[in-house]
């Protein structure tokens, strides 16, 4: 026998309930960088930090990690999640890139809010 849920109140059925005192910019991850730079990531070791940020070329916001000097390790990009973090981002919340494991063509890294 078919049927369907009754909608109560306003909430989304295609989404799942928030817990009390949720907060959307609570995000955490592990991702792989794309566009990795080999100078950059080589030189990485587990547990090193990059710093989260946007970078805007014309019309493009991209989300990019780098080091502490301002080099771009590479790019997050393509997953589950990257518009909320994008969002959150430009509400000024902070996010840090924890590596994971790093090689010349390679990136993977925990993101969590610092």
């Amino acid at each position: 026998m078919g049927g369907y849920a009754v909608n109560k109140g306003n909430r989304n059925p295609y989404q799942p309930e928030d817990p009390q005192g949720a907060d959307d910019c609570d995000l955490s991850f592990t991702v792989d960088l794309v566009g990795v730079q080999p100078e950059i990531t080589s030189s990485l070791s587990f547990g090193d930090e990059l710093l989260v940020t946007l970078k805007t070329n014309g019309a493009v916001t991209s989300v990019v990690c780098a080091d502490e000097r301002g080099e771009v390790a590479g790019t997050l990009a393509a997953f589950r999640g990257l518009a909320r973090l994008i969002g959150c981002l430009r509400q000024g919340e902070s996010y840090v890139a924890v590596v994971q494991a790093a090689s010349p063509t390679r990136c993977m890294v925990f993101v969590r809010r610092r």
